[in-house]
C-alpha cells in the first residue's frame, strides 16, 4: 500500500454524535453509522477496507434535516489506496439512487482526498447514506479513512472592509475582514474588489484564508488599464469560513501606485 494517510476528524458545524454505534443489520464489510441527533451534515471516521478487486461501504444516518437535500450537497471524501485508477466511487442514496463521484480516474496517485458537488435535489435527506467504494482492478488494496456528508447548502455570509489601503509601488498590502460565521464556506464564495490603480497589468490579487492557504484571483493580467473592480467565482469548500481572511495586493513593477478601496467577502 501506498503512504498511510494521517486520519483527519473533521468537526464541522451540525457533527452530533459522529461516535455512535448502531448494533442492528450491519453487513459485512461496513462500518458502524454514526446516528446525527440534528442537522443536514454527518462524518464517519471509522476505517473500512476496501479488498483488492472488491467493495466495501461506509453507511451514514442522517436525521434531523427536514425535506430534500440541496442541489449543491457535498461529499468530502479521504481513501487510502496506492492505485487511484482502480476507483470507482459512489454515493447511495436511502432510496437506493447511485451517484458517480469518481470512475477509474487519476492512474497510479495514491489515494483520493477530494470534495464532490452532488445535485441531490431529488432526494430526502432523511435516511441512511453510503459511500460505496469498489476497486476495479487487481493488486492493491486499501481504506476507506473517513468521508462527510453536506446535504444543505451552506448559507452565504459576507463581510465588507471599506478602509482605503495604500499599494506602495512595487511593494504589497492586506486588507483584513472577520468573519463569524461557522461552517464549510461555499463552493461558489465571492470577492468583490475595488482597486485604485494606473497600471492594473502590475498587480497580483489574492485572498489569503485563516488556515494561510492562497487563492489566486487576478496575476498580472489586464495590461495598461487603469482600476480593478471586478468579482471573482472561487471554490473555498476546503475551507472554514470562521476567521480573518485577507485581501492581498502586490505591486509587482516599478512606477504606478493605487489604493484597496473597498472588498466584500462572501463565503
Amino acid at each position: 500500500m501506498g503512504e498511510i494517510a494521517v486520519k483527519r476528524v473533521l468537526t464541522r458545524l451540525g457533527v452530533v454524535g459522529a461516535a455512535t454505534v448502531l448494533a442492528c443489520g450491519l453487513a459485512v464489510g461496513m462500518a458502524s453509522a454514526p446516528a446525527l441527533a440534528a442537522g443536514c451534515i454527518g462524518t464517519n471516521n471509522t476505517d473500512v477496507a476496501v479488498p483488492d478487486l472488491g467493495s466495501a461501504d461506509s453507511p451514514m444516518v442522517i436525521s434531523g434535516c427536514p425535506g430534500a437535500a440541496a442541489v449543491t450537497s457535498r461529499v468530502e471524501v479521504h481513501i487510502v489506496h496506492p492505485y487511484q485508477g482502480d476507483l470507482v466511487v459512489s454515493l447511495v442514496a436511502p432510496d437506493g439512487s447511485a451517484y458517480v463521484l469518481q470512475s477509474r480516474v487519476g492512474g497510479s496517485a495514491d489515494n483520493l482526498d477530494q470534495t464532490f458537488t452532488v445535485n441531490l435535489s431529488s432526494e430526502a435527506a432523511a435516511g441512511t447514506w453510503r459511500l460505496h467504494v469498489q476497486d476495479a482492478a487487481s493488486g492493491d488494496a486499501g481504506f476507506i479513512n473517513t468521508w462527510t456528508l453536506m446535504l444543505a447548502a451552506a448559507a452565504t455570509c459576507s463581510q465588507t472592509n471599506a478602509t482605503a489601503y495604500t499599494i506602495p509601488d512595487n511593494g504589497t498590502v492586506t486588507s483584513n475582514v472577520a468573519i463569524t460565521c461557522t461552517g464549510p464556506a461555499s463552493t461558489a464564495s465571492t470577492v468583490a474588489v475595488n482597486i485604485t490603480h494606473t497600471y492594473s497589468g502590475d498587480l497580483v490579487i489574492s485572498l489569503v484564508a485563516p488556515d494561510g492557504s492562497v487563492y489566486i484571483l487576478r496575476n498580472r493580467s489586464g495590461g495598461s488599464a487603469d482600476n480593478v473592480v471586478q468579482t471573482f467565482t472561487i471554490n473555498l469548500s476546503g475551507e472554514v469560513r470562521t476567521g480573518t481572511w485577507g485581501l492581498r495586493v502586490q505591486d509587482a513593477s516599478p512606477a504606478d501606485v493605487g489604493r484597496i478601496n473597498s472588498w466584500t467577502l462572501s463565503v
